[in-house]
């Protein structure tokens, strides 16, 4: 595969296999060397085409996050590593959780773990609890659910 000979051809190298956020096309470019000037440029540039576009890769990205299970804290944690800004990720989050959805995403979580064990005991609570907690629910809604399942 021949090396990329420009800023341009690196910002798009990068892009091709996945969508990512402005920090990360920056970052990427900066690790290779490039002067500030010609990165500026490029980031325009790829703004201007929508190949970089930080209001749908959160958006994409809450999605795909919900789709696998996780919370709201483990998206933002995770969408602030890539460089989102924070009112964007805190505006992108209230249109795709609120309380309601956040506690039924939970619940369907706890559930999976419960179809995998015979017995719903305290041993298993905590593992829901612990769970619950690493996908990055809020901790009222983890409470909410274990006690919900504990009237079951």
């Amino acid at each position: 595969m021949p090396t990329p000979k420009n800023c341009h051809e690196t910002a798009l190298r990068y892009l091709e296999h996945r969508e990512r956020s402005e920090y990360e096309v920056r970052t990427h470019l900066v690790s290779k060397g490039f002067l500030e000037s010609e990165i500026e440029e490029e980031m325009n540039d790829l703004k201007g085409l929508h190949y970089v576009d930080d209001v749908r890769y959160c958006g994409d990205y809450i999605r795909y996050g919900m789709g696998k299970g996780r919370g709201p804290v483990r998206l933002q944690l995770e969408l602030k590593e890539k460089g989102i800004d924070t009112g964007l990720i805190r505006d992108a989050l209230a249109e795709s959780f609120d309380r309601m959805s956040e506690k039924d995403a939970a619940m369907k979580e706890a559930r999976k773990l419960l179809n995998q064990v015979k017995e719903m005991d305290e041993k298993t609570i905590a593992r829901i609890g612990r769970k619950l907690a690493s996908l990055g629910y809020h901790t009222d809604v983890t409470y909410d659910v274990i006690g919900q399942l504990r009237k079951t």
